[in-house]
């Protein structure tokens, strides 16, 4: 558990300090200031910045414009619950999965439990109907597919967004099944004590993957690029 934890704290500060320093690359590019090999000073000032922006109530009006587009574009009329379904049932499924993983050894219990359970029904019939709508726009050009061929150790650099949003759909979706899997056979009484404690196990790191691959699809498709 102590490991888990560990990991989990690292990987998220991780990823959050590549998404915002990456940001405030392209921001000192824009204006022709090429940052030094780590600019601390000029990446905190940003980020503080960036930070009293998010806070602010003119920043939770333009991410509901944003998110609204993008049902309007992509999930037109009743298909939007689609989208609310799998948005709001993996909000819910990371932030009481990993504050009981984190926080309460014991591990999770009562009412959160419950809903737990509740909204990992409801995402995995968000995600399948996600992938039923969805899929054939996250299908690999035959130039993308020529980049997993033959290659022993999988590198990518200069990844296009558009890419990337693939690579991290069709991961979500394969997580997404492993978290499906998991968590019903760590309830089922075919497997021992000792495979239900390791499915346990897979399922907090699948359930951390998926975090950690969401921060990155929200950051390139929903925050738009800002000047500091």
């Amino acid at each position: 558990m102590a490991l888990f934890i560990v990991i989990t704290v690292v990987s998220i500060l991780g990823v959050l300090f590549r998404q915002t320093y990456l940001r405030f690359a392209a921001a000192a590019a824009a204006e022709e200031k090429a940052p030094r090999p780590f600019p601390a000073k000029a990446y905190s000032v940003w980020l503080r910045g960036r930070a009293r922006t998010v806070v602010s109530g003119k920043s939770s009006k333009n991410a509901k414009i944003v998110l609204g587009a993008w049902t309007r574009d992509h999930y037109p009329g009743w298909l939007k619950w689609i989208f609310i379904g799998l948005g709001a049932s993996l909000a819910y499924l990371a932030a009481s999965g990993l504050f009981f993983a984190v926080f309460i050894p014991r591990g999770m219990f009562g009412y959160p439990l419950l809903g737990h359970v509740v909204a990992g029904g409801l995402f995995g019939l968000s995600l399948a109907a996600t992938l039923l709508w969805r899929g054939r726009a996250y299908r690999f050009d035959k130039d993308e597919e020529a980049v997993f061929e033959g290659f022993a150790c999988p590198v990518f650099k200069n990844l296009s967004k558009a890419f990337l949003r693939k690579i991290l759909f069709w991961a979500f979706a394969l997580f997404g099944v492993v978290q499906a899997a998991t968590a019903l056979g760590s309830m089922l009484p075919i497997f021992t004590y000792e495979t239900q404690q390791a499915m346990i196990v897979v399922h907090r790191y699948s359930a951390l993957a998926i975090v950690l691959m969401a921060i990155v699809f929200v950051d390139i498709t929903f925050v738009p690029q800002r000047r500091p």
